[in-house]
């Protein structure tokens, strides 16, 4: 009598959880909790355990990698695993759903949306600083920030100075204010100063001959050139 072959489809098994372990792994696990005795179940889980390791050797001796080979078992077995884990309390199906908390997006009342709410930050900073020269380049830096973020938001339109000069004095509480004449200078990367200096260029220096065998043949060239130099003369 011919015997009948039984295969087995893909469609026909369990849902692979670890594709990187493979299913025979998944399988080893199955067989583990038909195991009766304890003492042969942990055994077999543990040798699983050191088995899924020999797959990653470079992170093999990292204790939180044990623990999350641990927790992968546990998984494949459905959490139905009775064996004593070696970090703690039996992992649960709570465990591996993780909720983060809710991160509210900031929100900030803004008139002048098209400056940037930083603007706003830097007015403040601003108002508590003492007249003098180190407020007066402040005052300019922002100016300079903000004729920039209107070019932005306005790259067909012209940007007056007037009207960069004129919201922050509004912004300010017309605390802050420059002369009428005031030119604003935009501060980019190609007009920084020092903007040429290379800080990383390194000196080349000049290559000096230590060979003296090499100079002693310099030198008889030398010689010799002017020897014949001599006699044309």
């Amino acid at each position: 009598m011919a015997k009948i072959l039984s295969l087995e489809y893909n469609s026909t098994r369990d849902k692979l959880l670890f594709s990187e372990y493979g299913r025979s792994v998944q399988k080893l696990v199955e067989y583990a909790k038909s195991v009766e005795t304890k003492e042969e179940r942990q055994r077999i889980i543990e040798e699983i355990v050191e088995l899924i390791n020999q797959l990653n050797p470079q992170t093999r001796n990292l204790l939180e990698y044990k623990q999350k080979l641990w927790r992968h078992v546990y998984r494949m077995a459905d959490y139905s695993l009775d064996v004593d884990h070696p970090y703690g309390d039996n992992p649960t199906p709570e465990d591996n759903v993780f909720k983060g908390e809710r991160v509210n997006y900031p929100q900030h009342q803004f008139n002048w949306r098209h400056y940037g709410y930083n603007i706003r930050v830097m007015i403040d900073k601003a108002l508590k600083m003492e007249d003098g020269p180190i407020k007066k380049g402040y005052v300019e830096t922002i100016l300079s920030y903000m004729k920039l973020s209107f070019r932005t938001w306005n790259k067909e339109h012209f940007v007056s100075d007037d009207i960069i000069i004129s919201d922050l004095s509004v912004m300010s509480g017309n605390r802050l204010s420059v002369e009428d004449d005031h030119t604003i200078q935009v501060i980019t990367k190609s007009n920084t100063p020092n903007n040429n200096v290379n800080t990383f260029a390194t000196v080349k220096k000049k290559k000096t001959n230590n060979n003296p065998n090499q100079k002693n043949q310099q030198n008889k060239s030398k010689h010799s050139n002017n020897s014949t130099n001599s006699r044309r003369k």
